[in-house]
């Protein structure tokens, strides 16, 4: 049973009475889903599954400490710990998905890029603003584990202004996703990879979706301040935070289970290839030749004109 702590001593870390049964039951399903990404990647060899392993667990370790926490309410050092990797837990997911993109375009389109945006570059400039919004978070969730009212008030500031950011980051994600979408059709591939490709689209679409609706929970409970009316009843019921977060986070963890990308993007072809210096000095004359070409062009068409 819980121990239910009276709310109004200060020692007190939860402001409701938390429930053991149902930290139990996430803990348990985030540690097999878990297992199963660990295993999934192993059988793939899918190197960069490494990013959604370490979300779930994170998820993990979150609810087997807060399974603890709920029969020591006042007891810092387990809350704080598990706050935080509840807070930051589904970035890892979200830089999956960024790596999976680059990947598709990879392995699926024959020029290997998305508005002349190498596939490469692509995943390494959404990763790196993923990261840039997990250190903002990070920061503001550190800042809300503090029991100094203006400190806390700024963390929940900060924190809500890195989602926020990593909202945004996602909205110029999908624009990418839609663009490699609209490729694929025009794409000459057998009809069975660019089925497979769809899938793989549809599970990004589904995942995103997942993290943006936990976000924008996120946004509604940080927002409205320190004490408010709308902060504290979101505080205040415990199954908001199972069912706008810990659940959405299990089912985007679970899509990729089901559809896992290493059962298509196999092959040479599905990993990025480490380019010799010659082939690096060779492409770079050859965009030089091709822009030499296209500078002419318009050269002879202004003379024609004149």
């Amino acid at each position: 049973m819980t121990k239910c702590h009276s709310l109004d001593d200060p020692k007190n870390n939860w402001a409701y009475c938390p429930s053991l049964p149902a930290a139990v039951v996430f803990a348990v399903l985030f540690a097999g889903t878990s297992i199963m990404h660990i295993y999934q990647a192993h059988k793939y060899r899918n190197n960069y599954a490494w990013t959604v392993i370490m979300g779930a667990i994170w998820e993990t370790a979150s609810f087997t400490i807060r399974s603890i926490s709920t029969q020591h309410p006042t007891t810092e050092a387990l809350y704080d710990p598990h706050f935080l990797l509840f807070l930051i837990a589904p970035l890892w997911i979200n830089a999956f998905v960024y790596m999976l993109l680059g990947r598709m375009v990879y392995f699926f389109l024959a020029d290997q890029r998305l508005f002349k945006i190498r596939a490469q570059r692509m995943t390494l400039t959404f990763v790196a603003l993923d990261i840039v919004s997990f250190l903002v978070q990070i920061l503001g969730g550190v800042m809300t584990i503090s029991k100094n009212r203006t400190i806390l008030q700024r963390g929940l500031n900060i924190y809500t202004a890195g989602v926020a950011m990593q909202e945004f980051f996602i909205f110029c994600f999908i624009f990418l996703v839609i663009a490699f979408q609209r490729r694929l059709n025009r794409e000459e591939a057998n009809r069975v990879r660019i089925t497979q490709a769809k899938r793989l689209v549809l599970a990004m679409y589904l995942a995103l979706a997942l993290i943006s609706v936990r976000i924008f929970f996120r946004i509604i409970e940080f927002s409205a301040g320190v004490g408010t009316k709308l902060t504290t009843e979101v505080r205040d019921k415990e199954v908001y935070q199972y069912v706008f977060d810990a659940l959405l986070m299990f089912f985007a963890l679970v899509i990729f289970n089901v559809l896992h990308p290493g059962k298509i993007l196999a092959g040479d072809d599905s990993k990025f290839q480490k380019k010799s210096k010659t082939q690096k000095q060779d492409e770079k004359q050859q965009r030089k030749q091709e822009r030499a070409e296209r500078k002419a062009l318009r050269s002879n068409e202004a003379e024609w004109t004149a």
